[in-house]
């Protein structure tokens, strides 16, 4: 029943054969949890150790005998919550470094959903050093809304790492033209009528990113230093034309 959900989380089958027993058992010497779980003698004290390391088992000493007992189940959350800081401070950026080693020049993808987009603009707080620049043209109403409370974290994280960012906003977003301005390391102008687009393009490093969040959030990811540098000549036009906000 939740063997497989267990698993998937990280626990191997003696770990969930020892936790289940006491949970059902409730405090209890090695040998009684030998007898429920079936793990031989062999190796219970190595999972029992290991549930241990992970929280899930306490142990006490009574009359120079030591006994287990099974922690709430909740504590699977707080292990789950450790295991993700420990890929985030460590293994994340391994593999971050590993996978820029091995970057195409080139590369073209199609991101879905809501996770594809916020999946970009971490590649933009990854590619963009401090003092580079992030440029951003259309930003209509609408992408504002959906992605109102991610784009504030990114914002903030984006200020913090010293990331400078153009923006170009339609007029009916002033609103959040105003909530940007007042960030450091970031301008804002509103597009020419004849500028406006459905879409909006975010143009960063050696990228291009294009945004639809009209129906289903949808992104277009291009990696091509001449395209991108393109895109950043025709921006800096625009945005000489551009009005002030």
């Amino acid at each position: 029943m939740y063997l497989k959900e267990l698993e998937e989380v990280g626990f191997t089958p003696r770990e969930i054969k020892v936790y289940t027993a006491l949970l059902e058992i409730g405090e209890s010497s090695v040998g009684a949890i030998i007898k429920k779980s079936g793990i031989p003698s062999s190796k219970i004290y190595e999972t029992l150790n290991k549930l241990k390391s992970s929280g899930l088992v306490s142990t006490i000493i009574k009359q120079n005998k030591q006994f287990f007992s099974a922690n709430s189940p909740d504590t699977i959350l707080d292990h789950l919550d450790q295991q993700r800081n420990r890929l985030a401070e460590t293994t994340i950026p391994k593999l971050n470094i590993l996978q820029t080693q091995k970057l195409p020049e080139k590369e073209s993808k199609v991101y879905e959903g809501t996770r594809g987009v916020k999946s970009i603009y971490e590649l933009m707080l990854r590619t963009l050093k401090k003092g580079e620049t992030l440029r951003v043209m259309g930003a209509p109403l609408k992408a504002q809304e959906v992605m109102a409370p991610f784009l504030k974290n990114f914002n903030s994280r984006r200020v913090k790492s010293g990331i400078k960012m153009k923006i170009l906003y339609e007029e009916d977003s002033k609103e959040y033209a105003k909530i940007r301005k007042k960030l450091q390391h970031t301008q804002v102008k509103y597009l020419k009528s004849e500028h406006i687009t459905p879409a909006w393009v975010d143009i960063f490093g050696d990228y291009i990113s294009i945004f639809d969040v009209k129906d289903k959030p949808t992104a277009f990811l291009i990696k091509d230093k001449n395209i991108a540098d393109s895109f950043k000549n025709y921006f800096d036009l625009i945005w000489k034309q551009a009005k002030n906000a």
